[in-house]
């Protein structure tokens, strides 16, 4: 009997369902969070407020479709978005006092909560036929 030279396809529903809803709360999460914290939690106060909303939300709004419409490119995607948001929050987690101390630990717990769903999503997700590689036969299995 020949072995066929297949890749494995990790195909799990309830995976990408759990990864689906960690992507929704972190994302969604996130961009409440900046909106929230830059206009009436700590407002920036050498900084006008929509230079600092601009640069941080409006980034996030980029693959909000793509999100939404459960893309599964999109999700590939996402987490390296969400690295920049891990990084200004361990910034203002060790580097601020009191209140934004809190939110920047809150920017870390859901950038990684949209690496992780983005991730579970992309990976569990099946290929669309389409896009899947054709398998190749041995010679040997068709002789």
């Amino acid at each position: 009997m020949a072995k066929k030279n297949r890749k494995p396809r990790f195909e799990s529903p309830r995976h990408a369902a759990i990864g689906r809803k960690l992507t929704l709360v972190g994302y969604f999460g996130l961009l409440l969070l900046i909106v929230n914290w830059f206009t009436w939690l700590a407002p920036p106060e050498r900084v006008p407020r929509s230079l600092v909303l601009g640069a941080l939300a409006i980034p996030l709004l980029f693959p909000l479709r793509g999100i939404i419409h459960s893309r599964r490119y999109t999700h590939q995607w996402v987490g390296f978005l969400s690295m920049l948001y891990f990084i200004i929050g361990v910034d203002v987690w060790y580097n601020h006092q009191a209140l934004e101390q809190i939110l920047g630990m809150l920017m870390v717990i859901l950038s990684l909560m949209l690496m992780l769903g983005s991730s579970m999503y992309a990976r569990y997700t099946p290929t669309p036929p389409e896009l899947r590689k054709p398998v190749e036969e041995d010679d040997a299995s068709q002789q």
